[in-house]
């Protein structure tokens, strides 16, 4: 085998690589929090429709209270009530750990857009342009975007 395509397939065999670690999703060990995280998952490339909060298509936040309420907790609908909820504490973006909810500020208003964290720096969410997908936190739209963590479990 010449060593271009050695190359060639070492190359492809690292994409791949990278492409299947992407979509991965941490587990915690607890049960609730695995839980909404499987279900998170089981919800990739699922359509972005305004208004959308069941498995036929999403908006941010009907994804994130579609996810949670699977799991028997209800959760306000809009990405801004989920914000200010009383039932979540502030995590610091260092703190972050899979099933926190992370907001953004994506159109000039304080508050939205709401994902869910899944760990190493990634977040599930339905995206207006891509359904529900996982993206980094330190993309730079969203880092920029970034406002602020809630922990609602735990």
């Amino acid at each position: 085998m010449s060593i271009r395509t050695t190359c060639v397939l070492l190359a492809t065999a690292v994409v791949l690589a990278a492409c299947a670690s992407s979509s991965k999703i941490e587990t915690t060990g607890d049960p609730r929090i695995d839980d909404v995280l499987h279900t998170a998952g089981s919800l990739l490339g699922t359509s972005y429709c305004a208004s959308g909060a069941t498995p036929d298509c999403f908006d941010c936040s009907g994804f994130v209270s579609y996810c949670f309420g699977n799991s028997s907790l209800l959760l306000p609908r809009s990405s801004r009530e989920m914000y200010a909820w009383q039932g979540g504490k502030d995590v610091a973006r260092t703190m972050l750990q899979p099933g926190d909810l992370v907001f953004f500020n994506t159109g000039g208003e304080r508050i939205s857009h709401v994902g869910i964290v899944v760990g190493n720096e990634r977040f599930i969410h339905a995206s207006t342009s891509s359904g529900v997908i996982i993206t980094s936190l330190n993309d730079p739209y969203w880092k920029s975007r970034y406002v602020g963590a809630r922990r609602v479990l735990r």
